[in-house]
C-alpha cells in the first residue's frame, strides 16, 4: 500500500471502512442479540437452532451463483444486491413476528451475505494491489478489524440503550444501516483493477466454470496450504458455531445478565479487543502463517473450556475477553492468510469456497449447540466446543511455506 493515498484511494478505503462498521454493527446487535431476540418472542431454543442451520445450508448453494457475479461481472454490482438484500429482510423482521414469516426473511439475510463473501474483500484487496505483500494485506486486514471492532462497540451501546425500550428495534437500526451503505457504495463506490470477464455462456454455465476453476486450484499442486486451511476452518467452524450460540445462552440463561446489559457488554469486549491491533503490530510475519494459527488457536482452546467452568459474571466477563482478544487475532491473521495464497482471477470464487466451507460447518455445529444446550446445558456445551477447537488447532501445521 502506498504510503500517500490519492483522494480515490482514500474514498475507497472509506467506504470498505464503512462495510466493516456495519458487519461490526450486525454482529453485534443482530447476530448476537438473534437468539435472545427470538427466544423473548416464545420461539423454542430448538426450533431457532434449527432455522439458524438451515438458513446456513441454504446459503452454501448460493455461493457460486453470488461469487460468479463478483468474480465475472462486478464485485460493486455483488455488494449492492447484499446492502439490498440486507435492508428488506431486516425491514421484514422488524415488522412481523410470526416465527415462519421470520424464517423467510432470516433466510433472505443469509442469502444477502452470501454477495459479500469475497466479494468486499476482493473488491478493497484488488482495488489497493496489495494481495502479494505479506505484511501489508496483514496491515490493511488489521485496519478492517479495527473498523469493525468500532462497528462492535456502538452496536453494544445502541443495543444497551434500546433493547430496554423494544428489543424489535434492532432490526430497524440493522434495516436503516444497509440501506445507507447502498446508496453510499451505488454513489461512490468505484471499481479498479478489476476487468469482467465476457464469456458467451449463460449464468448457471459461467458459476459451475468458476467452481471448477476454484476446486480446480484448490485440490492442484499448488493448492497444498488451501487444502490444509479448509479442513482446519471446518473443523473450528464446527467448534466456533457451538461456542457463538453458548455464550449468549450462558450470559443470559445461566448467570443472569439482562439481555440489553449483554448487548453492552460486548462493547467492553470491543474494547479490550482493540489491543490486538497493537500485538500484531509486534509480530513480523516471517514464518508461515500454519505456525502462528496453530499457537493462536490452541490458546483459544484453552481459553474457552475456562470460560465453560464460569460460575459467575466477574469471572465469565474477564475470561471472555481473553476470548475476544485471541478470536481477533486469529480472524485477521486467517483471513490475510487467505488472501496470501489465492489467486487473484478467482479471489471472490475462493472466498465462495471458504464460505461454503464455513457455512456448512457452522450449520452443524449450531443445530449441535441446540441438542447439547437441551441436553447438558451451557457449561458442557462450552467445554465440548473448546475441545474441538484445540483439534482445530494441530490442522494448520500442514500447512508450508
Amino acid at each position: 500500500m502506498k504510503n500517500k493515498n490519492t483522494s480515490w484511494e482514500k474514498r475507497v478505503v472509506a467506504i470498505w471502512a464503512g462495510m466493516k462498521f456495519a458487519v461490526g454493527i450486525r454482529r453485534t446487535l443482530i447476530m448476537t442479540m438473534a437468539l435472545l431476540y427470538f427466544i423473548s418472542i416464545g420461539i423454542p431454543v430448538l426450533w431457532i437452532t434449527t432455522l439458524f442451520a438451515v438458513s446456513s445450508l441454504i446459503a452454501v448453494f448460493m455461493e457460486f451463483p453470488t461469487g460468479a457475479v463478483a468474480d465475472y461481472d462486478s464485485r460493486k454490482k455483488s455488494l449492492l444486491i447484499c446492502f439490498f438484500l440486507f435492508g428488506i429482510s431486516y425491514l421484514g423482521i422488524f415488522l412481523v413476528s410470526n416465527f415462519w414469516l421470520i424464517s423467510i426473511f432470516w433466510i433472505t439475510a443469509e442469502i444477502a451475505w452470501t454477495f459479500n463473501t469475497g466479494a468486499g474483500s476482493a473488491w478493497i484487496v484488488d482495488n489497493l494491489k496489495v494481495a502479494k505483500n505479506k505484511n501489508g494485506i496483514v496491515r490493511l486486514t488489521s485496519k478492517g478489524f479495527l473498523f469493525q471492532k468500532g462497528g462492535f462497540i456502538l452496536g453494544g451501546l445502541i443495543g444497551l440503550f434500546i433493547i430496554g425500550i423494544n428489543f424489535r428495534l434492532i432490526w430497524l437500526v440493522g434495516s436503516v444501516m444497509y440501506w445507507i451503505l447502498f446508496f453510499a457504495m451505488w454513489k461512490f463506490g468505484e471499481e479498479r483493477n478489476f476487468k469482467p470477464e465476457s464469456i458467451p455462456n449463460h449464468f448457471l454455465m459461467k458459476s459451475l466454470i468458476k467452481a471448477k476453476e476454484s476446486y480446480k486450484f484448490i485440490f492442484g499442486k499448488t493448492g497444498r496450504n488451501n487444502r490444509v486451511k479448509m479442513l482446519g476452518d471446518f473443523i473450528g467452524g464446527v467448534g466456533w458455531g457451538i461456542f457463538w450460540i453458548g455464550v449468549p445462552l450462558m450470559f443470559v440463561e445461566v448467570l443472569g445478565l439482562s439481555s440489553e446489559h449483554f448487548s453492552g457488554l460486548n462493547s467492553i469486549f470491543a474494547v479490550v479487543s482493540l489491543s490486538v491491533i497493537l500485538i500484531l503490530k509486534k509480530i513480523n510475519f516471517s514464518k508461515n502463517f500454519g505456525s502462528y494459527l496453530f499457537f493462536i488457536f490452541m490458546i483459544s482452546s484453552f481459553i474457552i473450556v475456562l470460560f465453560g467452568f464460569s460460575s459467575g459474571i466477574i469471572y465469565a466477563i474477564i475470561i471472555m475477553a481473553l476470548v475476544n482478544i485471541s478470536v481477533g487475532i486469529a480472524e485477521i491473521v486467517g483471513d490475510s492468510a487467505g488472501h496470501y495464497i489465492a489467486d487473484s482471477k478467482i479471489r471472490a470464487s475462493l472466498g465462495s469456497v471458504g464460505s461454503i466451507n464455513s457455512y456448512i460447518a457452522n450449520s452443524i455445529g449450531v443445530f449441535i449447540a441446540g441438542i447439547l444446550f437441551v441436553s447438558i446445558g451451557a457449561s458442557g456445551t462450552l467445554i465440548i466446543s473448546g475441545a474441538i477447537v484445540f483439534i482445530q488447532s494441530f490442522i494448520y501445521l500442514m500447512m508450508r511455506e
